[in-house]
């Protein structure tokens, strides 16, 4: 009886090993974080800082073209509510400058 559980100690460590193996592939796959085995932090691509600054350059650029269509929004508006004359006077005052 010691015999066969010493003999099958060998495959139980390869099935444990082949086991470990596809779990870490499946994580990082799937982009869960990886550890080294001892509870460190292992980043495949970048630096989780690095990626909250492109997202904050992102936002940045979203709300400057935001301003920029908010105030040719207002314009518009603004053509489209005033009298046509007031309008007329100031498309030829530009064409004069």
């Amino acid at each position: 009886m010691q015999y066969a559980f010493w003999g099958f100690m060998p495959s139980m460590f390869l099935i444990f090993g082949i086991a470990w193996v596809v779990n870490t592939w499946i994580r990082a796959k799937h982009g869960y974080p990886l550890d080294d085995g001892a509870g460190h932090a292992v980043y495949k691509g970048q630096s989780p800082e690095k990626v909250a600054e492109q997202v904050r350059q992102a936002l940045e650029s979203r709300d400057a073209t935001i301003a920029k269509l908010e105030e040719r929004v207002r314009v518009l508006e603004r053509i489209v509510t005033d009298d046509s004359s007031r309008v007329a006077r100031e498309i030829e005052s530009l064409r004069a400058q």
